[in-house]
């Protein structure tokens, strides 16, 4: 595993752990758009109902403030990384990460959770994932993959 990407991710994964509790969310995912350097980040959660929804806007102050702006951190950080290892023919316009709070993984064949049947796709097994976090075996990724879909390890 490159270790780079661990330590961001574990950083990442402590953050969104207590947003993902708040906001009564399994995933949450982090997309950018590749072809505009200027766009936002774009932050969401899936819920209990299996619908993707914006992540609310950060709060001003507090611990919930401080979680945000170190989720994003690390979010950037490491989408940027991701990004510079693509052929730089062949970066997809969108590239997004997700987690349970307990993992992190991104995946090349379907690299947007922001594209319709997302999570359709993923729970069918038609997409493999790359772990750079291991999941535990009983979180929320866990339980929503087809159980004979391997996650490739990088």
């Amino acid at each position: 595993m490159d270790r780079a990407l661990t330590r961001i991710a574990t950083r990442l994964v402590r953050h969104a752990r207590p947003l993902l509790r708040a906001n009564n969310a399994f995933l949450l995912t982090m997309t950018t758009n590749t072809r505009d350097e200027q766009a936002p980040l774009w932050t969401g959660f899936w819920d209990t109902r299996g619908a993707l929804t914006p992540l609310p806007p950060a709060p001003r102050s507090g611990t919930a403030q401080r979680h945000f702006a170190a989720l994003e951190t690390a979010g950037v950080l490491l989408l940027s990384d991701l990004i510079c290892r693509w052929p730089a023919n062949a970066i997809p316009p969108v590239v997004g990460i997700f987690t349970d709070g307990g993992g992190v993984a991104f995946s090349s064949d379907y690299p947007s959770p922001l594209s319709s049947n997302w999570l359709a796709h993923h729970q069918a097994g038609l997409c493999p994932t790359t772990t750079l976090l291991p999941f535990r075996p009983n979180g929320a990724w866990a339980r929503l993959i087809a159980p004979t879909m391997e996650p490739f390890i990088h």
